[in-house]
């Protein structure tokens, strides 16, 4: 017999880039370019990107679309969800592409640069 599934949600494993991290695209059109993770989502494996991957959406106002607030229509850019595995996170410390290690300092794990082997720091959330 085969692997009983679990009841409810399956776990999502949380990725190692999250929102404020600045990274680089290693792969694609857009390799080379860096920028700021805008928003992740960690269930689907992707990531939005500031000025990366830009799509252009066709939108009827507001009032076209029956609703009472007259929101601007025409064509709007905005930045696509792609996957999390065409980036490469940029250290804070060494200004270069790497892959975060971690390692146990006093009761938890702590984020680090396997290139320059530095302390990971990331933006406070707000």
């Amino acid at each position: 017999m085969g692997r009983q599934q679990a009841q409810g949600r399956p776990h999502v494993r949380s990725l190692d880039i999250r929102s404020g991290d600045t990274v680089v695209v290693i792969s694609g059109a857009e390799r080379g370019k860096r920028g700021v993770v805008q928003r992740t989502f960690s269930a689907q494996r992707r990531i939005v990107v500031a000025g990366i991957n830009i799509r252009k959406r066709h939108q009827r106002s507001g009032e076209q679309r029956g609703g009472t607030t007259a929101l601007q229509g025409g064509i709007i850019d905005f930045p696509a969800p792609f996957s999390y595995s065409n980036v490469q996170l940029i250290c804070s410390r060494c200004d270069q592409p790497t892959r975060l290690g971690r390692r146990l300092e006093g009761d938890h794990y702590v984020p680090f640069c396997k290139r320059c082997g530095e302390a990971y720091l990331r933006a406070p959330r707000a």
